[in-house]
């Protein structure tokens, strides 16, 4: 991925929050049975870490007043 479609997800994602914020919604995230490839370089053909999570991971958060 490429610094300049890394940083348009960076603000496609704070833009969303910062959205959602001033709405006062609560976000969550549920992830069950995750795979995660974790690279440990940078570029296209750097190795990666394969790292299984088994179970559920809950996140939730909301802004208070």
């Amino acid at each position: 991925m490429s610094s300049n479609n890394l940083s348009a997800w960076i603000e496609m994602a704070e833009g969303l929050y910062e959205f959602l914020n001033r709405r006062k919604t609560t976000i969550n995230y549920k992830f069950t049975d995750m795979n995660i490839s974790v690279p440990q370089a940078t570029g296209p053909d750097s190795a990666k870490a394969e790292w299984i999570v088994s179970g559920t991971i809950s996140i939730s958060t909301s802004e208070q007043e």
